[in-house]
């Protein structure tokens, strides 16, 4: 079984959070109020946002692959845990499911990635597309019947008769020509791509935060490395 809290993306979940925590908790208010200056123009100050919306968009960002992650490991632990028989309206609603879910945490990493300014957003979005849980999501979830190929619309169905348990599915296209997708399989690949997106972010925010307090700045990256 696959423990949520013991997956690597919540560790690099909660490693960002307790950095996030640990600056608000030293942030002195009363001289802020001093200074007549925002609590949100505080934390773009320090975690080097471009403006005072950063603050919003790093906890939604943070709750958004947290919840998400949550539906994924559910999702693998259903097959290894209780090895069960679903019917094909419960295979549909599991596979939609899984598929919305990384497409939102996707999203969630690609705004935190632009958010902290690691360079890397446009290689990412690239590097996501490319990943076959990305396609299948295009395929039939997003864009079944129109789905943009060279300019051309074209339509994909789920072959009914090769959507089983054991993540096996098969896409046909309007011109009933295959392509068979192991479903866990591309999940496990995904799961490899953010891990990586979610440490280079997290070494970004050490950076940003801590680049002239060099004891802690090598103190957080020696912590993050052991995840």
């Amino acid at each position: 079984m696959i423990e949520f809290e013991h997956t690597k993306i919540r560790h690099y979940e909660n490693f960002i959070r307790e950095i996030v925590n640990s600056i608000v908790y030293r942030i002195d208010f009363d001289k802020l109020n001093k200074e007549n200056k925002l609590f949100l123009t505080k934390i773009k100050e320090r975690f080097c946002f471009d403006n005072d919306n950063g603050w919003k968009f790093l906890v939604s960002s943070l709750d958004t692959i947290g919840d998400s992650q949550f539906a994924i490991t559910t999702f693998q632990n259903h097959k290894i845990k209780y090895g069960k028989k679903f019917n094909t309206g419960e295979n549909y609603l599991r596979l939609y499911g899984v598929l919305s879910a990384v497409y939102i945490q996707q999203q969630a990493l690609l705004k935190l990635s632009d958010l902290l300014k690691t360079g890397q957003i446009d290689e990412l979005k690239s590097n996501f597309d490319k990943l076959d849980i990305t396609i299948l999501r295009h395929y039939i979830s997003a864009h079944p019947i129109n789905f943009n190929q060279n300019g051309t619309k074209v339509s994909f169905r789920i072959d009914r008769n090769y959507l089983n348990d054991y993540g096996l599915l098969s896409i046909r296209d309007e011109f009933n020509d295959a392509r068979t997708f192991n479903i866990y399989d591309c999940l496990s690949n995904y799961i490899s791509q953010a891990e990586d997106c979610l440490k280079t972010i997290s070494r970004k925010v050490i950076s940003n935060c801590y680049q002239t307090a060099r004891e802690k700045y090598d103190d957080l990256n020696e912590k993050l490395d052991r995840i």
